[in-house]
């Protein structure tokens, strides 16, 4: 099915661990499981292919992340337009990355991991007026549709999009799990309609998804113990060596 060389056992054995893996990260941080994953998966599959395998774990994870806010409706009408405007990007978006090679993929791939951890290591208190929302809503709502449909991974414009607002770190979450939930359906249907997301990969993508649920378990539990901003800056350190894998080997043709 993935053409790897690696016996199936092996290889699925292989994507249950990278799963837990993004779980545990995504309960300490709360962010991170779709870059986490992605950026792994890669180096063992095709990148349309860690698309179409990432999409059910994400919808359990937000599913589960959402369902634990303490005011999902509330939530919902603050962000209403930040979420119209990312579902129509990804609506539009989601159906053309079938048609884009791996090198490109690798390339948008590797600069929004880079982008994401050099935002997140170098963040200054930058904000906005917050009587122009709506109009910045508009704006990151769509960037991260658009670019969320063409490499599944929204979550950077949203977070960058909440550190400028000053969210705080209860709405944070339940924001980005709302958010991520909304942008994942028309990814789906998109993935699905152009063979990305196919039925014969359905069970083994269920499976990862428990897998990133565990992991997310453990990492709430890793949480209470460590430093997390210290493994956060770690983590970040290796996104952009992945990054920068990835954006080397777009360029290379690896």
């Amino acid at each position: 099915m993935f053409g790897t060389g690696f016996e199936p056992i092996y290889l699925y054995s292989l994507f249950i661990l990278i799963f837990i893996i993004s779980g545990i990260v995504k309960g300490i941080t709360g962010i991170g499981l779709p870059m986490t994953s992605l950026a792994i998966l890669t180096t063992f599959i095709s990148p349309l292919q860690a698309i179409g395998l990432n999409v059910i774990p994400v919808i359990m994870a937000n599913i589960l992340q959402f369902s634990t806010a303490k005011s999902p409706r509330s939530i919902a009408k603050k962000y209403k337009i930040f979420a119209l405007f990312m579902f129509l990007g990804v609506s539009c978006t989601s159906f053309l990355t079938a048609s884009l090679s791996d090198q490109t993929l690798k390339l948008l791939i590797g600069c929004m991991v880079i982008i994401f951890a050099l935002d997140n290591l170098f963040r200054k208190s930058w904000s906005f007026d917050i009587r122009n929302d709506k109009y910045w809503q508009i704006f990151m709502g769509s960037i991260s549709g658009i670019i969320g449909g063409l490499t599944s991974i929204w979550g950077v414009p949203i977070i960058m999009y909440l550190i400028l607002r000053k969210a705080d770190k209860e709405e944070f979450v339940d924001t980005t799990g709302f958010l991520f939930l909304v942008a994942v359906i028309p990814a789906t249907v998109g993935y699905i309609s152009t063979g990305i997301l196919i039925t014969e990969t359905i069970p083994l993508a269920i499976v990862c998804g428990i897998a990133a649920l565990i992991g997310m378990r453990i990492g709430r539990e890793i949480r209470k113990r460590i430093v997390a901003e210290t493994f956060k800056r770690l983590l970040l350190l290796l996104f952009i060596a992945i990054g920068v894998k990835l954006i080397w080997n777009a360029f290379t043709g690896i």
